[in-house]
Order: C-alpha cells, then structure tokens, then sequence
C-alpha cells in the first residue's frame, strides 16, 4: 500500500468530522482506489492482532461510504474489510467449543451478520453496474450472472463467498440454506471469467461447496482442491484445510487428514499477502489435531 495513505486517511477524516458534503466526498474519492489495494492486513501474522484492529477501520471505512455512496473502491474494501473480520470472528466460535456453546452460538450468529454484510456491499458493487441484478439473482441466477464481466470478478467472489460464508456460521438460518445456490453460481461465474482469480479461489471455495453440501461429489471436491493447489503454487495453507474438513473428516480417513493437516503446517509464507490467511488455516490446523478423538470414530476411546 502506497506510503501516502495515512496522510489521505488523516485527511479523510477530518473532512468526515467537519467538512461540508463536497469535501467529504471529494476527500473519500480520493482515499477510494488505494482502499482497494491489498494492505497490511493480509500480511500480518497474527490473527488477534487483525481482529481487535479491524472494527476502527471498518467504522471509518462506513464513514466515507456515506460520503460517496458509489464509490466502488470503498464498496469493495468494504466488503473485503467486513469478510476477513466475519472469518476471524468465525475462528474464534469454532475453538470456544462446547464448554463454552452459549459464547459460541452468539459468536457464529455474529460473524454470519458480518458475512452477510460484506455480501451486501459487494452485492451493492454489482447493482451498480448491472440494474436489477440483485432482484434477478433470486430468480433465475444464470441468467442474471450472463452480463457481468472481466470488472466484476472481485464483487462476484466477495458476494458469493460470503453468502455461502454466512450459513457456514449460522447453519440455522434456513434463509441463508435455500439460496445456497445462489452463492455457488455467482462463484462458478468467476471460474467461467478467470479460474486465476485470487490464485485459484473459486476452487477453493468448491472444495468445501461438493464436500460440504446433501448431494455434493467428493470426487468434485477433490478436481478442484488439485487445481486450487496448481494455482496456488502451493502457497494457501486453507487449500489443505478446506479437503481435510470437507471430504477427509466425513469420510473417516485419518490417515489423509493427517497427511493434510501436515501439510498445512509446512505451508510457508513465500507470498506475503498470505500470511494471515496462512495463520489462520496454521492455528486452525493445530486446534482440529487436537480434537481427533471426536472427529474421528474410530479413535473414540
């Protein structure tokens, strides 16, 4: 992220505090296209440290959305900014465990809000380009999905990502589970644009679809986790993950999770822009070893 940021975020904010509409907007289009950009965040190794910083940043972000409604860069950081907080968040429900469910349940409801939430931005994103998308979307997906391009491939990842994201946290919200589908075309549409994306996250993200869903293809699973990882260049320990939990613990193979688990502990942080996700797919890794005896029937004593 360029060195000019925090004197144009400075400024950003002193014209959300004081200044009048044209300087409020003129200082957050400004500010916009480097929002975009990847940033610190990604690169920090210590997960904590994202989330109890994320929700100043946010809040601000919202600040100077308000400002210039339309601005794409800041819907899309937005959307980026309130994802990576909701995953955190998620995390953080998976290990409290049952000793601690009530905690827990509050702690998933939450970070499907923020899921949700990022989805509307990116959603929002997309209406801009494409009038009456959203609306279309809920009936006919394909068909509403056809216009867009090359330019929304971002939007489109973010919003079908966190939709599915936002069951996977609040696996009670029956809502969320009929529009599953929904989510998964918008993903399959950036895999007809570019397979590339994001080094290959759309794959990823249908490891866990066909693992994951009544109906789904462990062999689908497994097509795609291998052309996730080609992609990759093997640098996304959450690629591991996503096959370890989705295909290696319902099947009951240990022996593969393990070999899998392993993996994503060797997964280094030769691409800096992940070492977060790298973290959190590495703490992640090491919390699911420890519970192998529930995982795994076989194991149970």
């Amino acid at each position: 992220m360029s060195r000019s940021i925090p004197v144009l975020l400075l400024t950003a904010l002193l014209a959300v505090g004081v200044g009048g509409c044209s300087m409020k907007k003129l200082a957050a289009d400004a500010i916009g296209p480097s929002l975009a950009e990847p940033g610190v965040y990604a690169e920090e190794t210590d997960p904590d440290l994202v989330k109890d910083s994320l929700p100043f940043g946010l809040k601000t972000l919202e600040g100077l959305q308000r400002a210039s409604p339309d601005n794409p860069h800041i819907l899309l950081a937005l959307s980026t900014g309130f994802a990576g907080y909701a995953l955190l968040l998620q995390d953080e429900a998976d290990r409290l465990g049952a000793e601690r469910w009530n905690e827990a349940r509050v702690t998933h409801r939450r970070a499907s809000d923020h899921f949700t939430r990022a989805r509307d931005y990116a959603l929002t994103l997309l209406e801009q380009r494409h009038p009456g998308l959203r609306a279309e979307l809920l009936g006919n997906p394909e068909q509403a999905l056809a216009a867009t391009g090359i330019e929304d491939l971002s939007a489109l990842y973010l919003a079908g990502a966190t939709w599915a994201a936002a069951l996977s946290a609040d696996k009670s919200n029956l809502a969320l589970l009929g529009e599953l589908p929904i989510a998964a075309a918008m993903v399959r549409r950036v895999l007809e644009l570019d397979e590339t994306h994001q080094n290959g996250a759309a794959h990823e993200f249908f490891i866990s679809y066909e693992g994951g869903r009544p109906g789904g293809s462990a062999e689908a699973a497994r097509r795609h986790y291998e052309r996730a990882l080609a992609l990759s260049g093997g640098n996304r320990a959450s690629v591991h993950l996503a096959l370890a939990e989705a295909v290696a613990v319902p099947a009951q193979d240990v022996a593969e999770f393990r070999r899998l688990v392993e993996l994503v502990r060797q997964t280094g942080d030769a691409e800096p822009g992940l070492r977060l996700q790298n973290a959190i797919a590495r703490r992640r890794a090491a919390w699911l070893s420890e519970r192998e005896p529930e995982l795994f029937i076989s194991l149970d004593m």
